[in-house]
């Protein structure tokens, strides 16, 4: 069965500022009362709408796993426990070296040929810049639904995700045109399923105070279907490979805490109802916490890596087994065969390189806050004053600033060496019991909007049953897809971690914002929240300019 899994991640940022009003908190929890109170009520500590204050280890956003680096490099730096451990060391190396090479046995349908090919500098990927440019770093998720145990519904000729190139668009010279989609064209050869596109609608606002702003509006479609029409009630998820540091210390908080910050039926009034998400986890054969991933429908990490693995690069992996070609998409099915068999169980990347790749990950550092001055131990007056508002405003009650790791549990795969795995793997200390700021509860929330059904359309735009001329086109309103995945709607998201969010575009010139992409600007992308956000995002735009300069360059620091 095809994977329903996306690249590696974690997250794109879904919500790139403030994620709601009221709810929630943002301080470390109460001390835990003594014997002669050995059961008392343990309430939420004060509310977001209460500043909570300002700390000096806030610059440290991933704790002991931080890094001060702050230039192009940023998001691909390991802690400094790491690299004064000379074994450490050189296990973290070897993974970024197998995340940043191609493997045999890739394909035969692929969307990257490495994982460093979508998360640039283990940063963000980039909306292609035309219509008649590729999808190299985003992808579109599809499906019909979910069925009863939450797994997606795939479709017959497609699957569960839209792979843009053949093994032909990467035979050399640069030119990826060989294996493109070609309408028809996969009966005889294993090309490129589709070619998906996007245009955008301007769509004109204004601030309270006047100031006007233009957002763009996403449409989604699809030409060039090489495998036949999609099936009736298809539905597409655009998703921008997101940044990819720090998922290590989110994978190590406690899923009590998460479970105990969702509020599903609002149960205290504040228009917040934060959801839990729930997955199945194949390495342990249990349903878990779903964390991963722009709707939490990935309970680990190893998961993430190995979904993505499949039905991004078309690596096969011990958790991962099947080939991804569709039951219908003979031509793929024909040239798996044709791979190498290197490896136990014949998949393309053994459970060494899996590790290895899975350490690399989780120990991705954090970068530090800026706007911290360790001279005079103060902050930034404008990020203090951004700050304040950035609370007050009510966006703390989803991006909830201050989390707390347990215990960083080794891998299922054992412990991992640079060229051997052994068992009982130990807890990864530099992950373990920090305090972490990464603005996010790590909950589901609906953002609002809804879908059109995905239908086949002229250029013209009227209605085309069948053939050559036909596009099939999404349009929604607000963040919504549309798609359900997991336990997630088609208009919840995971509220995306702010940390690293100023360096986006230092890391990735030229990224966007949101899970799409469609945010040009931090601004943008409140500008795009609804639903339960929508009473933040009203508080953003009816701040004086001032204000939002302020709230910008408090973002920003982050």
């Amino acid at each position: 069965m095809r994977s329903r899994f996306l690249v590696l991640v974690a997250v794109a940022l879904v919500s790139a500022a403030c994620g709601g009003g009221g709810g929630g908190s943002d301080n470390p929890p109460p001390p835990v009362a003594g014997p002669a109170d050995p059961d008392p009520p343990v309430p939420d500590p004060d509310p977001p709408s209460v500043v909570p204050p300002v700390l000096a280890s806030e610059r440290f956003s991933g704790g002991d796993a931080s890094t001060s680096v702050s230039n192009e490099r940023a998001f691909g730096q390991r802690p400094e426990a790491i690299e004064q451990d000379f074994e450490l060391d050189g296990t973290f190396t070897a993974g970024n070296a197998i995340f940043r090479n191609d493997h045999e046995g890739e394909g035969p349908l692929l969307n990257a040929r490495t994982c460093q090919g979508c998360h640039t500098r283990d940063g963000r990927g980039r909306v292609p810049v035309d219509t008649n440019t590729p999808m190299d770093s985003m992808s579109i998720s599809i499906g019909l639904g979910t069925d009863a145990d939450d797994e997606t519904i795939e479709d017959p000729n497609y699957g569960s995700l839209l792979q843009v190139f053949g093994l032909a668009s990467f035979s050399g010279g640069g030119d990826v045109t060989p294996g493109l989609s070609r309408f028809g064209g996969g009966a005889g050869e294993a090309i490129g399923e589709g070619f998906p596109f996007v245009e955008y609608e301007a769509v004109a606002g204004a601030f309270a105070d006047g100031q006007p702003y233009e957002l763009r509006k996403p449409i989604y479609k699809v030409r060039d279907l090489s495998y036949g029409d999609f099936a009736a009630g298809i539905q597409f998820s655009p998703r921008v490979a997101p940044q990819v540091f720090g998922l290590g210390l989110l994978e190590a908080v406690p899923e009590a805490d998460i479970r105990a910050w969702a509020d599903p039926s609002d149960s205290d009034g504040d228009g917040i109802s934060g959801r839990a998400a729930e997955a199945f986890d194949q390495a342990t054969g249990t349903t878990r916490l779903g964390r991963i991933g722009v709707k939490a429908a990935v309970p680990s990490l190893l998961l993430q890596n190995t979904g993505a693995y499949r039905a991004d690069m078309g690596v096969t992996n011990s958790l991962a087994p099947e080939e991804d070609c569709a039951p219908l998409q003979t031509s793929c099915i024909q040239a798996a065969l044709l791979e190498p068999d290197n490896n136990p169980g014949g998949v393309d990347i053994s459970d060494l390189e899996l590790a290895l790749v899975e350490f690399y990950v989780r120990l991705l550092a954090v970068p530090e806050r800026r706007g911290f001055d360790e001279g005079t131990d103060t902050w930034d007056e404008e990020v203090l004053a951004g700050r304040t508002l950035f609370f007050e405003g009510g966006c703390g009650s989803c991006h909830r600033q201050t989390l707390t790791t347990g215990t960083a549990a080794g891998s299922v795969l054992g412990e991992v060496r640079i060229n051997a795995l052994f068992p009982d793997a130990p807890p990864i200390e530099v992950l373990s019991d920090q305090v972490i700021y990464p603005y996010t509860d790590l909950l589901l929330h609906d953002m609002g909007g809804s879908c059109d059904p995905i239908v086949p359309e002229r250029a013209d735009g009227s209605a085309c049953p069948s053939g050559e001329n036909c596009v099939w086109v999404q349009r929604c309103t607000g963040l919504a897809d549309g798609r359900p995945e997991g336990t997630a709607t088609g208009v919840e998201w995971r509220t995306a971690p702010l940390w690293g969010l100023g360096l986006v575009q230092t890391v990735n010139p030229g990224a966007t914002f949101l899970h799409d992409g469609r945010a040009r600007t931090i601004s943008e992308a409140i500008l795009w929240h609804g639903g339960e956000a929508e009473t933040a995002k009203e508080a953003y735009r009816s701040m004086t300019a001032p204000e939002r300069a302020s709230l910008l360059s408090f973002l920003e620091s982050l």
